[in-house]
């Protein structure tokens, strides 16, 4: 018969496991609530598609902040019945006068381009600046002072100045006559003559009137005419403030202007209400005076005035505008 003898733990052993047991519940609760609270803090901040985004979120400042939504994501759905609709065209008579003022507007820079026009100088004219040789170095087995040149002071820049106003100019050279070729005329063989020094002295009066005609024998004398200065017909008219609506008064004016222009030009002026002299303020007011303009040269070009020969000019300043004829 065995006999079996169950040996009991002594206090130190069951304290220890005690101890154990203890530390191990601990362990296992931290870590729950840890991964509670990570599930958590991952849950609101972190987001799951990318782990670039959790690097940001632990690295903080503006690359961890979290992105706004886009611009109107929440405005209602356009409505297409706010779409405003077409603009009117405008009258024949409008483009007929921008057409017009685009014309003569055209024809003046080309005659201002004819009068001046750009010369470009020819081909090879240009002269580089030429090299100025180098100082000649001290000879082999020369002394330093003896190869040095002596060095002058550099002048001072006023007293330059003060010599260069007080210098007299020198004369101007004159060039002796060259001698004509066998061929020419004789009034080219022959040297000009100086016209002499120039005197000075009172001017002399002017006549108050022409002096006589002369008389040569079988020739009657004529008289000239008088001179009789032409009438330049001319029409100034207001338009209303801010508009350019041409007012009922003015068209019968205008249509008499065009009656008498006789195959002559005319010239029209209109202004664009401008409140000041500011930049701004002239700019914004040139489209209107351009549309006053259009509006005067279209009644023109209605009453039979041909579009070349109307000169239109827009002001900023003032709404009075004018219509006249110019030679």
């Amino acid at each position: 018969m065995r006999t079996f003898v169950i040996a009991q733990p002594s206090p130190r052993t069951l304290a220890l496991q005690a101890v154990r047991r203890a530390a191990l519940w601990t362990v296992c609760f931290a870590l729950l609530t840890g991964c509670s609270r990570v599930e958590e803090f991952y849950d609101s901040k972190l987001s799951l598609d990318q782990p670039v985004d959790w690097w940001h979120q632990l690295q903080g400042g503006p690359v961890a902040d979290e992105r706004p939504p886009p611009p109107g994501i929440t405005d209602p759905y356009p409505n297409l019945a706010r779409v405003p609709g077409k603009p009117a065209a405008t009258d024949a008579a409008t483009r007929a006068g921008l057409s017009a003022q685009l014309a003569t507007e055209r024809d003046h820079a080309r005659l201002l381009a004819a009068q001046d026009p750009l010369v470009f100088p020819p081909p090879g004219t240009a002269t580089l600046p030429t090299a100025k040789p180098a100082a000649p170095g001290p000879a082999a087995g020369a002394t330093p002072a003896a190869s040095a040149a002596p060095q002058t002071p550099d002048p001072d820049t006023s007293t330059m100045v003060l010599d260069a106003a007080n210098a007299t100019p020198p004369a101007p050279a004159v060039k002796a006559p060259q001698p004509a070729e066998p061929g020419a005329p004789a009034a080219f063989r022959t040297p000009p003559r100086s016209a002499g020094p120039v005197e000075s002295g009172p001017i002399p009066a002017i006549p108050a009137s022409a002096p006589p005609l002369p008389k040569l024998s079988g020739l009657p004398t004529t008289e000239p005419a008088p001179v009789v200065l032409r009438a330049r017909p001319s029409i100034r008219f207001d338009f209303p403030p801010g508009s350019a609506a041409l007012p009922a008064s003015a068209e019968p004016g205008l249509r008499a202007l065009a009656a008498q222009r006789a195959g002559g030009p005319i010239a029209v002026t209109a202004g664009g209400d401008a409140s000041s002299a500011a930049p701004d303020a002239q700019g914004a007011a040139l489209p209107l005076a351009l549309r006053r303009t259009g509006a005067i040269a279209a009644l023109l070009i209605a009453a039979g005035v041909p579009s070349t020969a109307i000169r239109s000019q827009a002001v900023a300043p003032g709404r009075e505008a004018s219509a006249r004829l110019v030679d």
